[in-house]
């Protein structure tokens, strides 16, 4: 069997469960022969060995179980950039990237000292996107803090990782707890004399939400789901934020949400921030996607 007889055999197997076989059997073929996509139509004669032909099956049966093709491979890209992801992180979506847009576009038009708090962080991949493109811009960042936390030390492990395989390592401090917990136990962290920049992708999905959802059952639940209304946990960062504080110099907080939360995620911010402006962010679908509160 040679790579196009390969790639056909992969598609005819993923057509009824996938939506994207053909860049799906790509991407697997791609990872089983450790060569560039574009590479394998370049050499769609080539034989495979015995071995190649076994692990390129053992992965399809993997993704017919309905695993995820990014914790098959064991990475996705995002913002461009390649996260090594696994089955205790979130796998990053692209409609997260409009947060790393949105956070640019704030600390760019900001030259004073700034700390830049990633909640939740999982992959890693919302900061450390940030960071590289701050460094691509040549934008001095002496004067800037970056904070990650998550309650899960397996995914701050492999936040860890990607930080430092994309070199931003010794600019991020990793902090294990819940949401601002470790930094207000942290007396070390003196935040108070910086604007702060919070940014929030925190798991805002409903049980029901999950049910219809097939696909996502085999990411951490724990970083998907969060009560009844989804808002289990933005309710307990916005009752931190006052603590965190004192009003007197500029704070912004981006929380990515699922739309149909929109109503709801106004009335708790003006309940439990009330000093503060809102205004929604639509994703590439036009959907209400991040929420930015400034006070």
């Amino acid at each position: 069997m040679n790579i196009e007889q390969s790639a056909a055999w992969a598609v005819t197997k993923l057509k009824p469960k996938t939506k994207n076989p053909h860049i799906e059997a790509e991407i697997l073929l791609s990872h089983v022969l450790k060569k560039p996509r574009e590479c394998l139509l370049a050499h769609e004669e080539k034989k495979l060995t015995k071995t190649q032909i076994s692990n390129i099956q053992y992965l399809i049966s993997k993704r017919l179980e309905g695993i995820p093709i990014a914790y098959i491979v064991g990475y996705k890209y995002f913002y461009g950039l390649k996260f090594k992801v696994n089955k205790r992180v979130l796998i990053p979506r692209p409609e997260t990237e409009l947060m790393v847009e949105e956070t640019l576009k704030h600390v760019t038009h900001n030259t004073k000292y700034i700390t830049i708090i990633d909640i939740g962080t999982g992959s890693g991949c919302i900061i450390i996107s940030i960071i590289k493109q701050l460094l691509k811009s040549k934008l001095q960042i002496t004067n800037y803090k970056f904070l990650a936390t998550d309650i899960s030390k397996p995914a701050l492990q492999i936040a860890r990782k990607n930080a430092k395989f994309h070199k931003v390592n010794k600019k991020i401090k990793f902090l294990q707890g819940n949401l601002l917990e470790p930094i207000l136990k942290n007396k070390k962290l003196d935040i108070r004399n910086y604007n702060l920049v919070i940014l929030t992708n925190l798991p805002y999905l409903t049980p029901t939400q999950i049910k219809k959802s097939p696909s996502i059952k085999h990411e951490p639940k724990l970083a998907l789901t969060a009560g009844p209304d989804g808002l289990k946990y933005y309710k307990k960062l916005f009752r931190q934020i006052p603590q965190i504080t004192n009003y007197k110099l500029p704070i912004t907080i981006l929380c990515e949400i699922d739309p149909s939360q929109t109503r709801e995620i106004k009335q708790l911010i003006k309940k439990e921030l009330p000093p503060s402006r809102i205004q929604i962010k639509k994703d590439l679908r036009g959907l209400n996607r991040l929420v930015i509160i400034k006070f």
